[in-house]
């Protein structure tokens, strides 16, 4: 008599390395002999797309992997989805890195087969895992050393309903999402977006995920991606400005016995150097009353992180290429300095490029839009 069928197991592979990843979809899918249907994630967004589409019964991540790394994903990938079995890859099996990813929710954390033979016995473990049924404990943790802005991101993009508890010694705040969006912030006598800069502007603390319940009021309407972007942005004007304020207090130094007047000589002429761009956020020039009508975020390899009414991605990414290699050439040749956003401004738009050491930015919008006649 035949075995009994076996339910199909859903297992997602999440490596940068797409070589190894079509070499796992073959071999492993011939070894299971229709057992699994496989997945494959470049990135940790391709992997909580598939996640939201998809119920995944085995997630196999690899630790080295570029903005999200293997560990940090794990630990989201725990809290959200407690059910999935996770097993993690690495081709660097130190302690440090098998204690994190353990302690953050992977039932084995093995390393990267280096011959036909270990990559056969990871398939029959990984086999016997995606098979026993996963019962989930009564515990959940709190992150640490993770940004907030990466937990609102992961909440957001997963249009979930949460509350971010925040906590800093004695200081408190909350951030609600609601299906993906951000709806209200308090934080002490603060609530709106005064609240949530203020807590996003944290250099540390602890934070954990609640239920949703109704906030008192709904402060907060807008897309949360420009609402981390401004975040950013009065984080750092806030930053400079305090920096100016040291330096002003700073006592001077004791006067020096009076000496003949000397000519000052004139100070030499040079190019002013442009200011450096906040970290991916949008210039102050783009206010409230502006719209936003198109966006894309890339990696350095052109690939999108985020896209919102892009009418031609591919477009976008080669002008911010072209803009890369123009910007680095202009820099040195002129002897500027690194410069790294270029704006351009006709009477009712604003068009923003922005290019940093990890992502590109582009951004078109028109301006004004209060004082605009409607149409």
């Amino acid at each position: 008599m035949s075995e009994p069928a076996q339910k199909l197991k859903k297992v997602l592979f999440v490596d940068d390395n797409f070589q190894f990843l079509e070499m796992i979809e073959r071999v492993m899918g011939e070894w299971s002999k229709g057992e699994w249907q496989i997945f494959l994630a470049q990135n940790s967004g391709k992997a909580l797309l598939l996640l939201q589409e998809h119920a995944i019964d085995l997630a196999v991540v690899d630790i080295q992997m570029p903005v999200v790394d293997g560990v940090q994903f794990l630990a989201l990938l725990h809290r959200k989805y407690p059910n999935i079995q996770k097993v993690t890859l690495s081709a660097y099996a130190d302690d440090a890195s098998r204690a994190a990813c353990l302690n953050h929710g992977a039932e084995l954390f093995l390393e990267k087969p280096r011959n036909p033979g270990d990559l056969e016995i990871i398939f029959g473990t990984l086999r016997e895992l995606a098979r026993q049924e996963h019962v989930a404990t009564g515990f959940r943790g709190v992150l640490r050393q993770v940004s907030l802005e990466d937990v609102i991101q992961m909440e957001c993009l997963n249009k979930n309903s949460s509350i971010l508890e925040v906590a800093a010694g004695t200081w408190q705040g909350k951030i609600f999402v609601l299906d993906g969006a951000i709806i209200h912030a308090e934080a002490g006598d603060r609530n709106g977006e005064a609240a949530l800069n203020r807590i996003l502007s944290l250099k540390g603390g602890e934070f954990n995920l609640r239920p949703f319940a109704e906030p008192s009021q709904r402060s907060i309407d807008g897309a949360w991606e420009f609402l981390l972007m401004e975040a950013a942005r009065v984080r750092d004007e806030n930053a400079e400005t305090a920096r100016e304020a040291a330096a002003s207090a700073e006592p001077s130094a004791p006067a020096a016995p009076a000496a003949p007047a000397m000519p000052k000589p004139a100070p030499p002429t040079r190019a002013p150097m442009l200011p450096p761009a906040p970290s991916v956020s949008v210039p102050s020039a783009i206010g409230k009353s502006s719209r936003i009508d198109e966006l894309i975020i890339c990696t350095p390899k052109g690939e999108v992180l985020y896209e919102w009414k892009c009418g031609s991605a591919n477009d976008r990414i080669g002008f911010l290429e072209f803009l890369s290699q123009k910007s680095t050439q202009l820099g040195e040749g002129l002897n500027l300095g690194p410069f790294d956003r270029l704006e351009m401004e006709g009477e009712r738009h604003r068009v923003i490029a922005q290019i940093k050491s990890d992502r590109g930015l582009f951004v078109r919008a028109t301006k004004g839009l209060a004082a605009a006649t409607p149409t």
